[in-house]
C-alpha cells in the first residue's frame, strides 16, 4: 500500500504531467482531497483504497517518456524517486510501461548518487533492498537466475566497441531490452533490479562516451557540409524513447558519413553474400543490397559475441535458443586475415555465413507471424524472409561444393561437419518456404 507521505510526493508529479497534456486541472475525488491533507500524525498510514485506485488511473496517462522528461526538467529529488519506484514495484499487476518506468527511474536515481558521491555505485543490491523494504517478493525463478548471467556477457562484449556505429550494428541495446522483457514479474525483484541497474550504469558510461564522440564528428560534418546532415543530431536524441532504435541508427549513419571510407579487399564471406543477383528479388521490390548488409552485420555481431563469451554454445533468442555444433561455435572464434585464401578460410566463412542466415531466420519468422495480420508491418519481415530463402538456397550450393572438396581431399570429418550444418540450414529454409 502507498503511504500518505509517498502519495504526497507522487501525486504532484503525475498531476503536473497530465495537466500539461490536458491543458486544465485534473478533477479530484473527496478521498483524494482527504489524503492530500498534510497531517504529520498520519503520514505513515496507507492512503484510502479509492485514492490508490485514482493514482493508478493517473499512472495510465503518464507514459515513461513523459515521466522521464518531467523528472529531468524539474530535477526531482530522491524521496520522490524512491516513492515512485516503490509504488510501481508494489503494483499487483504490471505492464510493459511499468517495467520501462522502473528501469529508467532506478538507473536515474543511482546515476545521480554516483555523480553526487563521485565514485561508482557498484552492485546496488543492499541499496535497492533498502528502497523496497517492507514489500514482499517471491523467490527468483531458476529461469530468471539464468537470465541474470547474460548481463555480464553483454558488458564484456561492449568492451570491444570503439565507435558508436558498432553499438548500433551489434543490436546490443535491443538485445538488452529483449532480455529484460523475458523476466516477467521477476524483473521487479530486488536481485534482478540490482543486476539490471549495474548493467545500465556500466553500459551507459560506454554508450555516452561513444555517443559524445559520434556527436562531435557529426557536428564537424554539419559545419563543413550542412547539406549532408538533414537532421539536427541533438533533435534526434530528444525523441520518444520508443523511437531510440531508429534514432541511434541514424546517428550511427551520420557518424559513418564523417569517417573516411576505407577501401579493403572484400572478404570471402562478403563475396558469398553478394554473389547472387536474383532477378526475382528485384521484381518483388526487395532491396538485396540492404538485406545483404543486415546479414553481414549479423555475422560480425556473432563473431564479437563468441569472441567475448568463450563458453557460448548457442545463440540466445527471445523465442528459442539456436543450438550450435562445436565446430560452428569454433568457426566464429577463429581469427582469419581477410586476405587469406585457403580451405580453412573457406570452411570457416561458409559455416559462419550459414549460421548467420539461420540466426536471421530465427529472428524474422516470429515477427512475421506476429505482424502478418496487420496492413503494412508484415512487409518488412516478409521481404527479409524471402531474401534469406534465396540467399540460403544459394549458400547451400557453396556448402555442397565444400563437402565434395573435403571428401576429395580425404577430410571426411570436415565433410561430415559441413553436411550437418547444411542439413541445419535446409531445415530452417523449409520452415521459411512453408510460410509462403
Amino acid at each position: 500500500m502507498v503511504s500518505r507521505s509517498e502519495f504526497l510526493l507522487i501525486y504532484p508529479i503525475y498531476t503536473a504531467v497530465v495537466e500539461k497534456e490536458l491543458g486544465h486541472e485534473v478533477p479530484i475525488t473527496s478521498s483524494v482531497k482527504e489524503d492530500l491533507i498534510q497531517d504529520s500524525s498520519v503520514l505513515d498510514q496507507p492512503i484510502q483504497e479509492s485514492t490508490e485506485q485514482w493514482l493508478a488511473f493517473l499512472d495510465l496517462a503518464v507514459t515513461p517518456y513523459k515521466l522521464r522528461n518531467h523528472i529531468k526538467e524539474h530535477n526531482a529529488e530522491e524521496p520522490a524517486l524512491r516513492a515512485l519506484i516503490r509504488f510501481l514495484v508494489d503494483k499487483k499487476t504490471h505492464s510493459i510501461t511499468d517495467r520501462d518506468k522502473v528501469d529508467w527511474l532506478t538507473t536515474y536515481l543511482f546515476k545521480k548518487r554516483e555523480e553526487l558521491q563521485k565514485q561508482p555505485i557498484g552492485w546496488p543490491k543492499v541499496e535497492i533492498q533498502q528502497i523496497l523494504q517492507g514489500l514482499e517478493f517471491q523467490p527468483l525463478r531458476q529461469f530468471a537466475e539464468d537470465l541474470l548471467m547474460e548481463f555480464p556477457s553483454l558488458l564484456d562484449e561492449s568492451k570491444y566497441f570503439e565507435s558508436f556505429g558498432q553499438i548500433t550494428e551489434s543490436r546490443i541495446i535491443q538485445r538488452a531490452r529483449d532480455l529484460k522483457n523475458q523476466f516477467g514479474e521477476d524483473f521487479f525483484h530486488p536481485d534482478a533490479l540490482a543486476a539490471i541497474i549495474n548493467y545500465n550504469l556500466l553500459f551507459g558510461k560506454k554508450f555516452h562516451k561513444l555517443l559524445q564522440e559520434a556527436m562531435a564528428k557529426v557536428h564537424e560534418l554539419a559545419q563543413a557540409r550542412p547539406e549532408k546532415v538533414a537532421t539536427d543530431p541533438n533533435e534526434l536524441l530528444q525523441r520518444d524513447y520508443r523511437a531510440t532504435s531508429d534514432t541511434f541508427r541514424q546517428l550511427g549513419e551520420l557518424e559513418r558519413k564523417e569517417s573516411p571510407v576505407q577501401k579493403t579487399a572484400p572478404t570471402a564471406q562478403a563475396e558469398i553474400s553478394t554473389n547472387t543477383k536474383e532477378p526475382q528479388l528485384k521484381d518483388l521490390g526487395i532491396d538485396e543490397t540492404k538485406e545483404s548488409q543486415v546479414l553481414r552485420t549479423r555475422g560480425e555481431e556473432l563473431r564479437t559475441r563468441f569472441k567475448t563469451h568463450q563458453g557460448m554454445t548457442s545463440i540466445p533468442n527471445p523465442f528459442a535458443p539456436l543450438a550450435l555444433y562445436e565446430w560452428e561455435s569454433a568457426a566464429f572464434r577463429t581469427q582469419l586475415p581477410e586476405s587469406e585464401q585457403s580451405f580453412r578460410a573457406d570452411f570457416t566463412r561458409a559455416v559462419c555465413h550459414a549460421i548467420a542466415i539461420i540466426s536471421r531466420i530465427y529472428e524474422e519468422i516470429p515477427q512475421y507471424q506476429e505482424k502478418k495480420g496487420t496492413e503494412f508491418l508484415w512487409k518488412k519481415h516478409y521481404d527479409s524472409l524471402v531474401y534469406l530463402l534465396y540467399e540460403g538456397r544459394e549458400h547451400k550450393k557453396t556448402l555442397s561444393r565444400l563437402v565434395t572438396l573435403s571428401q576429395q581431399r580425404g577430410l571426411l570429418e570436415k565433410a561430415k561437419q559441413l553436411q550437418l550444418t547444411t542439413d541445419k540450414l535446409e531445415t530452417n529454409l523449409t520452415k521459411v518456404a512453408a510460410l509462403f
